[in-house]
């Protein structure tokens, strides 16, 4: 049971590395860097199997281990993590800062022109 959550580990290591871009001495540190990348619930199934490594270590500790939760828990991540495109997330991030900005200039140039009517410098009868 040890070596099959470390192999879990060791693919879902594997998957940060190339689908998020994230390194790190171990799978605790990765999932710090990656924090903003994943949804809570991949968080939680991947903080689990850390724990669940932790306790794999002690011989008395690996019965408290739940296998069934684990092999969901991998399952999930890596299902999550296979999902992934760094390449798309970084196109809609860009094109929802263009878009913000856009929309600023946008309020920005209507305001003036209010201002503009207001104060009767353009409009109707000029």
């Amino acid at each position: 049971m040890v070596q099959m959550i470390e192999q879990n580990i060791a693919e879902i290591r594997a998957l940060f590395e190339s689908k998020l871009r994230v390194r790190g001495a171990s799978l605790a540190v990765q999932l710090r860097k990656a924090r903003r990348h994943l949804p809570r619930a991949v968080r939680r199934d991947v903080t689990y199997l850390i724990e669940t490594a932790e306790l794999s270590q002690n011989p008395k500790l690996v019965r408290m281990v739940d296998t069934a939760r684990i092999a969901r828990a991998h399952r999930n991540t890596v299902a999550f993590l296979e999902n992934v495109d760094l390449r798309e997330q970084r196109i809609t991030g860009l094109i929802n800062v263009v878009a913000a900005i856009a929309l600023a200039i946008l309020v920005t140039a209507a305001l003036v022109i209010y201002v503009l009517v207001q104060r009767g410098y353009v409009g109707p009868g000029l």
